[in-house]
């Protein structure tokens, strides 16, 4: 249980890690080459809140599991 609880940890930091990267620049240096024009097919403000929300959320229930994973193995 000890090395699932590492794995789901390692994935809560990431994810809570990628909440608080601007995720505009992300947007434009993953995305914006696909378009002939990147500005009208930029993402909204409220997608961008709405990702930001749900990252911090699958981390923090990712890091409530890993607590489960190491509380399960003896680990308190």
């Amino acid at each position: 249980m000890t090395g699932a609880g590492v794995f789901v940890a390692f994935f809560a930091v990431l994810f809570l890690g990628m909440a608080f990267v601007d995720q505009r620049k992300v947007w434009w240096r993953f995305q914006a080459h696909r378009f002939d024009n990147p500005a009208a097919h930029e993402p909204s403000d409220g997608l961008i809140r709405g990702r930001k929300i749900a990252l911090i959320v699958l981390a923090l229930f990712l890091g409530w599991q890993a607590v489960g994973m190491f509380r399960l193995a003896g680990m308190e």
